[in-house]
């Protein structure tokens, strides 16, 4: 027992006081399909983000949960066949202490607002940077970089925002906005969290390389912390991790 109690304190003291760059969680990611796929792997290898990819035989509750995050990709749940057939394990997940984000828009002509475990509808609607935002107060925003609206600023290639929530309820809350609609949205789901986001984080990081966007991926990613497992677990498991420095 006291072995535990000190690898517990030796965990929670590596997440609070080292650096963002030491901070260590593993990734999964949910392959998008079609012209965009080489366009996500430029994204994640500018952001330093190394991760491995989710496939047909990684839908399993035990094995989801040996990821920190899973972050979806473009269209995933259009054109990504093994996702659209277990969604629901994909939910399991979440709600058993895992978080999830969209990384990129998600096509509202397919989506089924019983993708996520709360209902979410979509519509079919693009804004552009010039519609500016209104960033929530949210961690989201705040860890491990302090978002701005500058960040929303010069995404180039014409990607920003498409496809976003057109009725977003409670439990689910407005973490950005923009042009009167709330673009990025979260919410509790037992005991995870889940974030739906429309805007095009990874087609406008992979194909112009902007700084800006790469600090809005990280906190997407990486805001929520490690996955609550137990701590001797945590300690002997090879982690991925980003390699590029952050600034506290």
């Amino acid at each position: 027992m006291q072995r535990i109690f000190y690898s517990c304190i030796a965990l929670l003291f590596l997440w609070t006081s080292s650096g963002f760059a030491q901070d260590q969680l593993k990734v999964g990611f949910i392959e998008g399909r079609g012209d965009d796929a080489a366009v996500q792997v430029q994204a994640l290898e500018s952001a330093g983000v190394q991760y491995e990819v989710i496939g047909a035989a990684d839908y399993n509750l035990g094995r989801l949960k040996n990821f920190d995050v899973i972050g979806v990709g473009v269209v995933a749940y259009d054109q990504n066949e093994d996702l659209m057939a277990n969604y629901k394990v994909v939910k399991e997940y979440i709600n058993s202490g895992g978080y999830l984000v969209t990384l990129d828009f998600q096509q509202d002509s397919t989506w089924d607002k019983g993708f996520l475990p709360h209902p979410l509808e979509l519509f079919d609607d693009d804004l552009n940077e010039d519609a500016g935002v209104e960033i929530v107060d949210h961690p989201i925003w705040h860890t491990p970089n302090e978002i701005t609206m500058e960040h929303f600023i010069g995404w180039g290639a014409e990607d920003f925002m498409a496809d976003g929530p057109h009725e977003a309820n409670p439990p689910w809350q407005p973490l950005l906005i923009s042009g009167g609609w709330s673009i990025v949205v979260g919410a509790d789901a037992g005991d995870g969290y889940v974030v739906f986001s429309s805007l095009q984080v990874l087609q406008a990081l992979g194909r112009t390389g902007n700084e800006k966007i790469i600090e809005v991926m990280h906190n997407m990613l990486f805001w929520h912390g490690p996955l609550a497992v137990d701590a001797r677990d945590k300690l002997t498991t090879t982690w991925g991790s980003i390699r590029r420095e952050v600034e506290p």
